[in-house]
């Protein structure tokens, strides 16, 4: 019998699945989910009610007939510490021994006892002389609440992971890209180039920001918002609303910023003249993703080629069912999914 795993992708708005199936060497989403959490559930990335956390995560299993029983969860949050570091060339076991000294120094918070974080870490490259290592660190207290909330609704945790370094493996090819994902209330950019990490930034901007300058512009509520953003293109919203658009034009003047200063930073690394000399293109992911306009806008600024998930083709997955409009949003959650079973 084919492993069945969920990738759950838990945002700031809402908790979001992809039900991931190894069959073979092949690997089948026989089914998606979204449910909203209750307003005030997370605050700044936090659990505040675990209560409706654990609920939604019920419900969510309930209404979409999950058949999984074991789940890959994702974490995204400024509390979680993505960071590189150099060390001299040593044997792995050596490794293990030298980062539990360098991990309360690495950590981009208060670590008093390796008791209180859960980390993880792998080789990004080495040469005759050093390694360099990425580490993923988290503290306990913040991530267990999380973890209670997926047991509670009968599953069994399998691992959990930075939703980021799964996105290349959506792909069935390696290649020089960029990844953008804007979810609620942060915009994750991941650059990887033929299977090597190059950076992950995480920026405070996210697809609530855009919405909130929407409402301005338009005067309209924020279930309005959420209605023009999947059913008008950008040029629209930028120019029709008889209201206020400072807000939104500098949340788009922001998004815009943080890719070309992300390229930049990595284009700095490595010496070259320009983006296209180190990437082939730009994959959108996301609650904004698919909104019309946005791969344009984007790809006249840094000179590659941008497109959301959804129009990628050679994907990594056959669907057994037929996949959303909105599909580009669940790019995490098929992320987590395709770990828990690779």
């Amino acid at each position: 019998m084919a492993k069945r795993v969920l990738g759950i992708d838990i945002d700031s708005s809402a908790i979001k699945a992809a039900e991931v199936s190894r069959k073979g060497r092949s690997y089948a989403v026989s089914n998606l989910g979204v449910m909203q959490l209750p307003p005030g559930t997370l605050k700044d990335g936090r659990v505040a009610n675990s209560g409706d956390l654990a609920k939604a995560m019920q419900d969510l299993v309930d209404k979409y007939d999950l058949k999984a029983t074991s789940a890959v969860l994702g974490l995204r949050s400024s509390w979680v510490t993505v960071k590189t570091h150099k060390f001299p060339l040593m044997p792995e076991r050596e490794l293990d021994k030298a980062l539990e000294f360098e991990v309360p120094e690495l950590a981009g918070f208060s670590v008093l006892s390796l008791q209180d974080v859960y980390y993880d870490y792998f080789i990004s490259s080495k040469n005759e002389s050093e390694l360099e290592v990425v580490l993923v660190a988290c503290p306990r207290q913040n991530a267990l609440p999380y973890m209670h909330a997926v047991r509670d609704a009968g599953l069994t945790l399998e691992a959990i992971d930075v939703p980021a370094f799964g996105w290349k493996d959506l792909l069935a090819e390696d290649g020089r890209r960029v990844f953008m994902e804007i979810s609620d209330e942060q915009t994750t950019m991941f650059v990887v180039s033929n299977g090597v990490f190059k950076v992950h930034r995480v920026v405070p901007l996210g697809a609530a920001h855009f919405r909130r300058g929407v409402e301005d512009a338009f005067e309209c509520s924020a279930e309005e918002a959420v209605s023009l953003t999947q059913n008008q293109d950008m040029d629209y919203l930028l120019l029709e609303g008889a209201g206020n658009k400072r807000v939104l034009r500098a949340t788009v003047q922001q998004f815009i910023g943080s890719v070309l200063q992300t390229l930049d930073f990595v284009r700095a690394q490595e010496r070259a003249g320009s983006f296209s000399s180190l990437l082939d293109e730009l994959i959108l992911l996301g609650d904004l993703a698919d909104l019309k306009g946005l791969s344009e806008m984007l790809q006249r600024e840094v000179d590659l080629p941008v497109r959301p998930l959804r129009k990628m083709e050679r994907l990594n997955l056959t669907f057994e069912v037929l996949p959303p409009g909105r599909f580009s949003c669940y790019g995490s959650a098929l992320a987590l999914g395709l770990r828990g079973v690779s």
